[in-house]
């Protein structure tokens, strides 16, 4: 096994898009957007060969502050909005007995290490795989720590009347009401209100975080005007009582959304719109809520659909100096001005 770089976009996408873990956050040119505007360094791309047969690739971001090295995949999600990345195994790896994959992920994690060691050493080394990869344990046997995330999942497979029977009894009520006051739902291509309900909850003093910028939302759309789409929700007299940004690459992602807008449940019917086209689109296995699992005040609401709850894994790894840096960041700079300047890459 050897590790390389790969200098060529089309090769990485091209193993994305072929992996069943590639997600649109791993797509190259979503990697380089996220570096420009987030200050975080996008390595040169790793990948790991068997021969000439690669096998995995691995996104790392780097960032140096005040003598503190940090290595995330992905950066911090609340400046990047990437709720996870990590390293992607090949499509040979999906297929393969788990015999097979224990000894590939073995290799793999050996090059990686070696990868590790060989940079400037992190004093803050964090991986968030994707949702359902959830063999970690070469990492846990080196002593890395492990925080788990959930994500919610709908099942598409099933007719639409068997996944509209499995909501709430209280939310099938909401829906028809809704229902019955004209309320329209369109595909826009306009991130004007989007944005405006994103930085109206990015700039809560409370979240004391880097705004996150316009132009990146911009380039985003831009670069991925077929995998990305963003919907308003109207009301009958014209006024937008929803907003939902989603993914539509291999699961159809409700990816980032406004607060609740109106008193009528908005969201809950842009929900059950989106549901109903990804259902008609074919192609999907699942529509995945991103974020509401984690999130105590958003399980009500999201369970109310009837998903089902789904393990995401972060690995982490720090020395005393990185310790030291958390330790500033969640009791000293948390809530004051100074979580903008220090460690605000920490999370």
């Amino acid at each position: 096994m050897t590790t390389g770089l790969i200098d060529d976009r089309e090769t990485w996408d091209t193993f994305v898009d072929e992996s069943a873990s590639g997600r649109l956050f791993h797509k190259w040119d979503f990697m380089k957007i996220t570096e420009k505007h987030t200050g975080f360094r996008f390595l040169p791309p790793y990948g790991v060969f068997k021969g000439n047969e690669l096998i995995a690739v691995m996104p790392l971001f780097q960032k140096q502050l005040h003598r503190v090295n940090v290595l995330l995949s992905p950066p911090p999600p609340l400046q990047s909005v990437v709720p996870y990345l990590g390293f992607v195994m090949g499509r040979r790896y999906d297929t393969a007995k788990q015999s097979k994959k224990e000894s590939m992920l073995k290799l793999v994690g050996d090059d990686l290490e070696s990868e590790f060691a060989a940079l400037a050493p992190p004093n803050y080394l964090s991986i968030t795989q994707v949702p359902g990869f959830i063999d970690v344990r070469r990492f846990l046997r080196e002593g890395y720590q492990t925080r788990l995330h959930f994500t919610y999942l709908i099942a598409l497979d099933p007719p639409l009347d068997e996944i509209w029977n499995s909501f709430s009894s209280n939310l099938r009520t909401k829906l028809r009401k809704v229902e019955k006051n004209g309320y329209r739902l369109e595909k826009s291509t306009d991130i004007s209100i989007f944005y405006s309900t994103v930085a109206e909850r990015f700039s809560d003093p409370e979240m004391s975080i880097p705004m996150i910028s316009r132009a990146y939302f911009e380039e985003l759309f831009r670069a991925y005007p077929d995998e990305l789409g963003l919907y308003y929700l109207y009301d009958d007299e014209g006024a937008v009582t929803g907003v939902q940004a989603t993914q539509e690459y291999k699961a159809f992602t409700l990816w980032m959304g406004a607060p609740k807008m109106t008193a009528m449940p908005g969201n809950e019917f842009l929900q059950w719109l989106l549901l109903q086209q990804a259902k008609h689109a074919g192609g999907y296995r699942h529509m995945e809520n991103v974020g509401g699992a984690n999130n105590e005040n958003l399980n009500l609401f999201k369970s109310k659909f009837n998903p089902s709850l789904t393990l995401f894994l972060e690995v982490s790894q720090e020395d005393f100096i990185g310790r030291v840096a958390r330790w500033a960041y969640s009791t000293i700079a948390s809530k004051s001005p100074m979580k903008r300047k220090v460690l605000s890459y920490i999370e």
